[in-house]
């Protein structure tokens, strides 16, 4: 894929200072727009947003992505109504995406509590179609502040077609896509500003190089850094002071070979076993001495299986060249380790 800068929008901001009155404590909402949600039609230069709390153009400019790109555009904010005035025509039979970062504030420093869009079309329909799914750490944590970035098959490839936050878990929704196919990919936006920084910001890949709109449960994980745990072999001495217990379980997968983890939360140690093919689709496994704790339980379908069936560890795939990565699941519950109980039926899939 031949991707990933585009320019900041050569928009210009100004501000106006609120008006008096009690102050509210409720969180940062959009209230309405003007066109409204999903508008078919629109030709007009100017959009209208309306906020539950005052916002200042400087905040907006830095928050907000018009999609597709638009050039030659400013802000105007008076108290809780921004004015988007756009000085080049738009396209015809298009459906644009106003997105709003969930870090944009308001006068008194409050947060939208995810992505606001507002998605509008210059033709007769608006497009309709979505993307969903999660994005974790290389620990399995949720990547609760990852930037997923859609670029359609038929595109240049140069900038993202759609963009959207992950929530406080991870998840995401691609919405008002148009159908198709996408090349997807995660990244970790350390500084909030919609944009991938390549030299500095982390990426991950998902399991194929592309994403069919109408998917809904495509999962991506991170690569690991430089803070990762260790991994360890599921009999690994730790010189723990209690005795370990057992885990066992179901994975359904539709793989010749599986590799399932245990990753302990209070010290990110991961431990690794290969499941047991027992029928088509359907895999056993079984950890015999986990230390006691906490664990996240995931399954990943190695790309090169080993002869011997050894536990491979997860692979993250890369962007350039594009590798895809291993295809991975998770147990969606903590699961807890007690000093020689049996926990087992600890049973889930990795979906296609």
């Amino acid at each position: 894929m031949a991707l990933l800068f585009w320019s900041v929008a050569a928009g210009c901001a100004s501000d106006r200072p609120p008006s008096g009155g009690p102050v509210d404590s409720s969180p940062l909402q959009v209230i309405s727009s003007e066109p409204r949600q999903s508008a078919a039609g629109f030709s007009s230069g100017t959009i209208r947003i309306n906020f539950s709390h005052p916002v200042s153009g400087r905040e907006l400019l830095k928050a907000l992505v018009i999609s597709p790109s638009v050039g030659n555009y400013d802000i105007a904010a008076r108290g809780k109504t921004a004015e988007i005035r756009i000085y080049e025509p738009l396209k015809p039979g298009s459906t644009y995406r106003i997105i709003l970062s969930k870090y944009i504030r308001d006068i008194r420093g409050r947060n939208l509590d995810k992505t606001a869009i507002l998605a509008f079309s210059t033709g007769p329909v608006t497009d309709a179609s979505a993307i969903a799914g999660k994005v974790y750490l290389y620990n399995l944590k949720p990547a609760s502040d990852a930037l997923l970035l859609a670029f359609s098959e038929t595109g240049s490839g140069t900038e993202p077609d759609y963009l959207v936050q992950t929530d406080a878990d991870g998840s995401f929704m691609l919405d008002y896509l148009a159908t198709g196919r996408y090349n997807l990919i995660a990244v970790k936006d350390t500084n909030h500003d919609l944009r991938f920084d390549r030299s500095s910001e982390a990426v991950a890949v998902p399991d194929r190089a592309l994403v069919a709109s109408g998917t809904r449960s495509i999962m991506l994980r991170f690569p690991a850094d430089e803070t990762t745990g260790t991994t360890l072999p599921p009999s690994a001495s730790t010189e723990e002071a209690e005795p370990p217990g057992t885990l066992s379980g179901i994975c359904k997968a539709e793989a010749q070979a599986l590799t399932i983890e245990a990753r302990r939360h209070k010290d990110d140690a991961s431990f690794l076993t290969s499941a047991i093919r027992t029928a088509k689709g359907i895999f056993r496994y079984r950890f015999p001495a986990l230390p006691p704790g906490t664990y996240t339980v995931s399954a990943s379908i190695p790309s090169e299986p080993k002869q011997n069936k050894q536990a491979q560890a997860w692979k993250p795939g890369r962007l350039d060249p594009f590798t895809p990565s291993e295809a991975f699941g998770i147990y969606p519950d903590t699961v807890r380790i007690r000093p020689e109980w049996v926990t087992d039926a600890i049973d889930f899939s990795i979906r296609p």
